[in-house]
């Protein structure tokens, strides 16, 4: 269990769980290169990563996968493919499982979103991509189909 205190409670949240969270991730391919996001946990750098976040209960993946593409990096995805899994186990109290979809055109819907410095999203060719990589991103590497789309 962790405390939080804000400035009129303190809550109590209970991060020892029995569950797994499910959390979709595009991997946004555009001439040989991948798109890829400085991702921030409050003001720790935690790694880059492919545009994403949590699935809603009951939504399905693609249209999960688009709306956190618009909602994080202002760009609308197309031609989209079921790709692969990686299964993340950061703690003892946080455990997800991502899936990858695979986006090879995409198209510009909020400019800011996508030249914003508060995440500064960049295009790296597949052999040279940044570090740290965030963890589901590293794991979803390690798999054999990746080699196929460098």
């Amino acid at each position: 269990m962790k405390l939080y205190t804000g400035l009129k409670k303190t809550v109590e949240i209970v991060l020892a769980n029995d569950y797994v969270t499910a959390a979709v991730a595009t991997l946004v391919i555009r001439n040989r290169q991948l798109l890829l996001g400085k991702r921030f946990n409050k003001e720790s750098f935690e790694g880059w990563q492919c545009p994403g976040g949590y699935l809603y209960k009951g939504e399905e993946i693609e249209p999960a996968a688009s709306r956190h593409c618009l909602q994080k990096a202002g760009i609308q995805i197309e031609q989209l493919r079921s790709a692969s899994y990686s299964n993340n186990v950061f703690s003892e109290y946080h455990h997800t499982v991502t899936l990858y979809i695979v986006a090879e055109a995409f198209q510009v819907q909020d400019r800011k979103k996508f030249e914003s410095e508060k995440i500064q999203w960049s295009w790296f060719d597949f052999d040279r991509l940044p570090e740290p990589l965030f963890l589901p991103l590293q794991n979803v590497l390690k798999a054999e189909w990746f080699c196929s789309l460098s």
